[in-house]
């Protein structure tokens, strides 16, 4: 009978090494993080905030924006809160007065009427030309007044009171009235400060017919 021998030795030894094989092979498996590591989730998180804060602020910007579209800006005064000069009118109380007795000079009352855009009085900053011109029945044309005002003087001409408010510019004119036809025609030329625009204004005014002595 043949006994197979048997080697226990190696058994054991085989038996020992397994769990250290084992161990060995987990331990081969497990990284441990290094700073390296840290570094880039840290600023792979920080970009992430980041984009989030300007998404974020970018929807509030466009948010105000959209408030604010229709509103002017402080201090900006909207463009149809402003009134806008569209005519400088003569008035017809407008008159050539006379002078005094055996003087030969007259004067002209001159009285404007500034309008804005919806039919009412406004004062007005700017400057004014005014040429008078004589237009017989015979003979040729004559300028008899020719006179500018700039805007403190249009400014010092403007009057109040009970029966409305104007401008009163008086001038001088070389002539008397009885040398003068019914009518003169006065224009007149305002130039606004504030845009530059320029009104032109132009009519007959009635020449004051002096009593006898």
């Amino acid at each position: 009978m043949i006994h197979r021998r048997r080697h226990p030795e190696w058994m054991i030894a085989c038996l020992a090494l397994s769990p250290i094989l084992a161990v060995s092979a987990c331990s081969m498996k497990v990284m441990k993080p290094t700073s390296g590591d840290s570094a880039r989730e840290r600023e792979a998180r920080l970009a992430e905030e980041n984009r989030e804060l300007k998404d974020r602020n970018a929807g509030l910007q466009a948010r105000i924006d959209e408030l604010t579209a229709d509103r002017p800006a402080a201090g900006e005064i909207p463009e149809a809160a402003r009134p806008r000069l569209v005519a400088m009118a003569i008035s017809p109380s407008s008159v050539v007065e006379s002078g005094p007795v055996g003087d030969d000079r007259s004067t002209l009352v001159l009285r404007l009427a500034p309008r804005d855009d919806r039919g009412r009085f406004m004062q007005v900053v700017g400057s004014l030309e005014v040429r008078a011109v004589s237009v017989p029945e015979t003979g040729d044309p004559a300028l008899i007044a020719s006179v500018d005002f700039d805007p403190l003087a249009v400014r010092e001409a403007w009057r109040g009171g009970i029966l409305g408010s104007g401008y009163v510019f008086e001038l001088e004119l070389d002539r008397a009235t009885d040398q003068l036809p019914p009518t003169i025609d006065v224009v007149t030329i305002f130039r606004e400060a504030t845009s530059g625009r320029t009104l032109r204004e132009e009519s007959p005014v009635a020449v004051e017919v002096g009593s006898d002595p």
